[in-house]
């Protein structure tokens, strides 16, 4: 990865680079920021850049024997710790065992979530939903940390969602933080830091990595013969998440109208129209389980716009103009009492479709608790 190449983030980009060029580089740093942004991407440039042998003002050379290295995340001195899952054939869990198959899913898309990469080791490995960076990787760190560099001044442990990491393998990485060896440097990427133990988090200088806007989304799909009218659609489906958003693209993504299926779902469970649930749970079922969670994201997200729309600002809403019509009348049923357990539960059912629950039970409970949410509401009828 190249810092060029990474849309949006020029002021985290800047920083970064003048920490090199200054001789400021932190031996234990955390770049965070929601799914789907740059975070990563942004991490693996900067790695690139400290050990790039003929540094460029504002980049990586991209030539040099390091470069070429990082290119394809195979530089001797770039360690890649990752979740991971146990085995019975495996008496320890790291992820030097799961490499590969890490090394190609980001160099194809760098925007991936943990829920990707683990659906990617269960397909392969025929395993449990549950990733983890176990007291084992940390050990096998260590010894690492013991031995030389192989060719560059730096030797970077990238490690990626360490919120996931057991509370033995937190300790121990303690332990590394405060006393680091010379010439390592922890880089952690995360989505969730204040799962991170307080101690650990203390000693990290710490990156916020900002969320895609749509003209940096545009400009990434400028090349692909992709409809701007079909992105701007995208990001609202997916909430500016690119990761969610290459995956659809690759996966020929017709334009489901998920506002359709929403506003015919509110209407009939407000109703409690169970002759007609079963219908539309019926269809909803048959759309397959990524689109189910797309689903269930969009719904979560139009529950957020209707309290921007009753209590904030509304220049802040992130709609079209039909949502933005729906919304508008809708809104009047969501409020401070309803909306969190409502997002609660389209949360949990998101978890429950990637534990492969049965999608029919899945909506139609779904439907009966969110009507009784719904009843809190005013009196009003959903047009």
């Amino acid at each position: 990865m190249l810092f060029k190449n990474i849309k949006g983030n020029a002021k985290v980009k800047k920083q970064l680079l003048c920490s090199v060029k200054n001789n400021r580089i932190g031996h234990a740093q955390i770049f965070s920021g929601n799914s789907g942004c740059a975070k990563l991407e942004i991490a693996l440039a900067y790695a690139r850049y400290i050990n790039c042998n003929k540094k460029l003002d504002k980049d990586s050379c991209g030539t040099c024997l390091s470069c070429i290295k990082y290119s394809t995340l195979s530089h001797p001195d770039l360690h890649l710790i990752f979740p991971v899952l146990k085995t019975r054939s495996r008496k320890t869990a790291v992820s030097d065992d799961f490499v590969s198959l890490w090394r190609d899913l980001v160099l194809d898309n760098p925007y991936v979530s943990l829920n990707d990469w683990v659906e990617k080791i269960n397909q392969e490995k025929n395993k449990g939903p549950q990733g983890k960076i176990y007291k084992d990787e940390v050990v096998l760190i260590q010894k690492k940390t013991i031995l030389k560099n192989f060719e560059s001044p730096y030797r970077v442990f990238l490690i990626w969602m360490p919120e996931t990491m057991n509370i033995e393998g937190s300790n121990k990485l303690l332990k590394l933080l405060e006393e680091p060896p010379l010439g390592t440097v922890f880089l952690l990427v995360s989505e969730q830091p204040d799962q991170l133990l307080p101690t650990i988090l203390s000693r990290l200088q710490k990156t916020e990595v900002n969320n895609f806007n749509i003209e940096d989304i545009c400009q990434f799909f400028q090349n692909k013969n992709i409809d701007r009218e079909k992105i701007k659609h995208l990001c609202h489906l997916t909430d500016y998440n690119l990761g969610k958003m290459i995956h659809i693209i690759k996966e020929d993504f017709e334009g489901i109208d998920f506002l359709e299926y929403f506003a015919k779902w509110m209407r009939l469970i407000y109703k409690l129209d169970v002759k007609n649930i079963f219908i539309w749970v019926n269809s909803i079922s048959e759309i397959g389980r990524k689109n189910q969670q797309l689903f269930l994201s969009y719904s979560i997200k139009i529950i957020r716009e209707c309290i921007i729309f009753n209590f904030a600002d509304k220049k802040l809403l992130k709609t079209n103009k039909k949502e933005l019509d729906f919304i508008a009348n809708f809104s009047q049923f969501i409020h401070e009492e309803n909306s969190i357990p409502i997002v609660d539960k389209l949360e949990k059912s998101i978890k429950s479709i990637k534990r492969n629950a049965n999608a029919k039970i899945l909506f139609f409970e779904l439907s009966l608790q969110i009507s009784k949410e719904l009843k809190i509401a005013s009196s009003a009828v959903i047009k």
